[in-house]
């Protein structure tokens, strides 16, 4: 019997981290049937491998595509395909598209979408993968639940310290949703609904999580607190012994970029006691923040009603602008990416906006924030490539993206989005593995396929073997370019050739040849 595809004449990259090797391999009914020399074995369609790297396709588990609502905007999902990914995890950073007690829970989203233009018919997580079916996603999908969408769904825009009983509320929520599908739990004690949030109170919830589903912890503080905001977060995890993934690793500031070995040693000394843990990162010196996490935490407690109050008010201004003044020069640079402004000030960083207004840099900072009501991302270049490499080199980091997926035509709503939408695993792979040579190619695919497949519990995925899902990326190892910048963010990568989702192509001769390939996992 025919096979449905056969790929020639490829060099293997399995995932696992073994040396590659040359070998066909065989699909059959939306899997990997056979890999070795398969001779004049026929099939309905033959790719040609010949000079090309044949691996898993990518796995990006810390995505932002349903916070940003791209998810459902984009299904076709164009910004990640052409990067070779076949699967997302989206409900990181505390935010999840469910469950809904209320529609206007979806309002745990207004740091990255514009909710006014959203229509939820959902509540559970049984209900929103109803709704994602209809969408015919290209990449496979999964998710985590957000514990701030949990929280608001208790308290709503209360800001306190939650009760024994309105935490087990959280926590039937948390457990029906995982029951429903969900792979595991998220934090961000870093923004307003969730800055309130006890050590005690995250730990309780993790302790309903399954040694395969895991608990993604966005740090409560990534500046001078952030070695602190690791041991807590190691602290939780080891409560339950808990799979941990803390997100997005990194440091900001160069004031405190020499705390990240501290950091990282803290990180590997975890595994000694029995944790599992592992960390993502993505490949740029820009962070992309929410802009008001920037201001002191107490000007934002209350919600973003109450900080645009604050922010009015002149003695509460007075009082911010005091409390940041040491910092003043570190925010010149940041540039305003996205919210509810003006287009006319995306783009430029806040000294030009400050210069243009006559005004200091956190005066502009403010006015900005009160302009957009506190709704409102900047790209802020605070990290340091050093400890970026010091990751990357570790045998427990994994790459995601942290993006959103885009389109070429989006460039012309006039904002800006993060280059790692784009860019992020042929960055790491074009640059760091091929052009530096910080780690292997067969190291620095296990860590975009294998190692996120096992964190998140993703069986018979992530590796080429028999028997396995037939996700696979094929491309040109000389030719990958990540084109993507902060200026011009809206190009897609180059040198993915093909893209095989579910068994079917995706993407052959570097276009796109189907839709709606993707399944919910």
């Amino acid at each position: 019997m025919a096979l449905d595809i056969l790929i020639k004449n490829g060099t293997i990259i399995d995932g696992a981290g073994t040396p590659r090797y040359r070998a066909d391999v065989a699909i059959k009914s939306g899997r990997i049937s056979r890999i070795g020399f398969l001779g004049n074995q026929t099939a309905q369609t033959v790719v040609d491998a010949t000079g090309l790297f044949v691996t898993p396709g990518f796995i990006d588990i810390n995505n932002a595509s349903d916070r940003h609502w791209t998810l459902m905007d984009h299904p076709s999902m164009e910004s990640f395909i052409y990067q070779g990914v076949t699967t997302i995890v989206g409900g990181s950073c505390g935010s999840s598209l469910a469950p809904l007690a209320t529609g206007n829970i979806i309002a745990n989203i207004q740091k990255w979408a514009d909710i006014s233009r959203i229509n939820v018919n959902w509540s559970t997580v049984e209900e929103l993968f109803e709704e994602i079916k209809k969408k015919k996603l290209m990449l496979n999908f999964s998710t985590l639940i957000g514990h701030a969408t949990l929280r608001r769904n208790i308290v709503k825009d209360e800001f306190r310290e939650l009760t024994g009983a309105e935490i087990a509320q959280m926590g039937h929520l948390l457990k029906t949703a995982l029951n429903d599908g969900a792979r595991g739990f998220s934090t961000a004690l870093n923004y307003s609904h969730a800055k309130m949030a006890t050590t005690e109170e995250i730990a309780e919830l993790t302790s309903i999580l399954k040694p395969d589903q895991v608990y993604s912890a966005h740090l409560r503080d990534e500046e001078n607190f952030v070695y602190e905001s690791v041991l807590e977060a190691i602290e939780i995890a080891k409560k339950n012994k808990t799979n941990i993934e803390i997100s997005h690793l990194k440091v900001v500031g160069e004031n405190n970029w020499h705390l990240f070995d501290k950091c990282l040693e803290a990180i590997h000394k975890a595994p000694a006691d029995g944790l599992n843990i592992n960390f993502d990162i993505y490949p740029y010196t820009s962070t992309a923040s929410v802009f008001y996490t920037f201001l002191p935490d107490w000007a934002a407690v209350g919600g973003r009603a109450k900080l645009v109050e604050n922010l009015k008010d002149p003695d509460m201004k007075a009082k911010i602008i005091t409390e940041m003044k040491p910092r003043e020069e570190e925010f010149k640079n940041i540039i305003i990416a996205f919210g509810n402004i003006d287009k006319t000030f995306v783009g430029k960083t806040l000294e030009n906006i400050a210069q243009n207004q006559g005004t200091g840099i956190l005066e502009a900072m403010i006015n900005l924030l009160i302009a957009a009501e506190g709704k409102l991302v900047v790209f802020w270049p605070a990290l340091s490539e050093e400890n970026f490499i010091k990751a990357l080199k570790s045998p427990l980091s994994i790459i995601a993206s942290d993006g959103a997926a885009y389109n070429l035509r989006d460039a012309e709503e006039g904002y800006m989005v993060h280059p790692r939408s784009f860019g992020c695993f042929t960055r790491v792979l074009s640059y760091y593995a091929r052009d530096k040579k910080i780690i292997s190619f067969e190291e620095a695919i296990k860590k975009i396929t294998a190692l996120p497949a096992l964190k998140m519990g993703f069986t018979n995925r992530g590796i080429l073997k028999d028997g396995y899902f037939a996700d696979i990326a094929i491309f040109n190892p000389e030719a990958l370019e990540d084109l993507a910048t902060y200026e011009n963010p809206f190009q897609y990568s180059r040198g993915i050739d093909s893209v095989i989702i579910n068994g079917k192509i995706a993407m052959a001769d570097g276009k796109i040849k189907n839709q709606g390939l993707g399944q919910l996992l």
